[in-house]
C-alpha cells in the first residue's frame, strides 16, 4: 500500500514539472498507468497520420508501437533486416512525419527534457521535423535538474541502452559507464568508451518557439531505461 503523505509528495512533484514543461510552451499530460498512456496517443494520433518512432522500450511497453504499426501509415526504421541505406532512407521518411514519437532519457523538475543519442536521428527529428511530436516518459525519468540528468544517462539508461542495443561499448560489457565523474569536464562521453558509444550527441529541449509542437505524456510508473 503506498505510503499517503509519499503519495501527496510525489504528486505536487509532478504537478510541478507539468507547470513547467507548460510554461516552456510543450503540452504536458500525467496519467496513472501505460494503458492511460495509449489511450492518450489513440486520441491524438489520428489512424490515417503518417508516423514514426525513435528507438524507445517505453513506446513498446505501453503498446504505442505496436498500434502505430496496425493504425497508421508508420515507417519503421526498425525492420529486421533493413540494410544500411534503407534506414537511412526511412530515417528520411520520418523526419518528414505528421507525429514523432519517442521516450526521454531525463525530465528536470524545470521542464528541460534531456536526450542523448548516437547516431542522432532521433534529436534531429526532435529538434527540428515532424510537425507534431509525442514524447511519453514514466515517472522514473523525472530528475531535479541538468546535472542529475546527466548522471541518470550515464548510470542507468546508457549501460543497459547498450546492451539492448548490443553495441560494441565499454558499459555494454561491464553494465558501468566508464567516466569517472560528472562534472563540468565530463558530461559527455568519455574518450575510453570507444566507437560503440551511443552517448554522441545531446539534445536539451527548453522553451519551445513553435508552442504545442511538442506534447509530453508522464505516465505514473517506471518505464523504460
Amino acid at each position: 500500500m503506498v505510503d499517503a503523505n509519499k503519495a501527496k509528495a510525489e504528486n505536487m512533484r509532478i504537478a510541478k514539472v507539468l507547470r513547467a514543461l507548460e510554461n516552456n510552451n510543450m503540452n504536458a499530460v500525467y496519467v496513472q498507468t501505460k494503458e492511460d498512456a495509449l489511450k492518450v496517443v489513440k486520441q491524438l494520433v489520428p489512424p490515417s497520420s503518417m508516423t514514426g518512432t525513435g528507438g524507445s522500450a517505453t513506446l513498446a511497453q505501453c503498446g504505442i508501437t505496436d498500434y502505430l504499426r496496425k493504425e497508421t501509415n508508420y515507417t519503421d526504421r526498425a525492420q529486421k533486416g533493413l540494410n544500411r541505406d534503407e534506414v537511412r532512407r526511412r530515417d528520411g521518411l520520418i523526419f518528414l512525419s505528421d507525429w514523432y514519437l519517442t521516450s526521454a532519457n531525463a525530465i528536470t523538475e524545470h521542464g528541460e527534457i534531456y536526450q542523448v543519442d548516437g547516431r542522432s536521428n532521433r534529436i534531429s527529428a526532435l529538434a527540428f521535423g515532424p510537425e507534431h511530436v509525442i514524447i511519453v516518459a514514466g515517472i522514473n525519468k523525472i530528475v531535479p535538474h541538468l546535472r542529475a540528468a546527466v548522471e541518470r544517462v550515464k548510470r542507468q539508461a546508457a549501460p543497459a541502452n547498450c546492451i539492448r542495443l548490443d553495441v560494441d561499448s565499454v558499459c555494454a560489457k561491464t553494465g558501468v559507464c566508464v567516466s569517472p565523474s560528472f562534472d563540468e569536464n565530463d558530461l559527455m562521453c568519455h574518450a575510453d568508451c570507444g566507437n560503440g558509444t551511443i552517448c554522441c550527441n545531446t539534445l536539451i529541449m527548453k522553451r519551445q518557439r513553435v508552442k504545442g509542437r511538442v506534447t509530453v505524456i508522464i505516465v505514473g510508473e517506471e518505464l523504460g531505461y
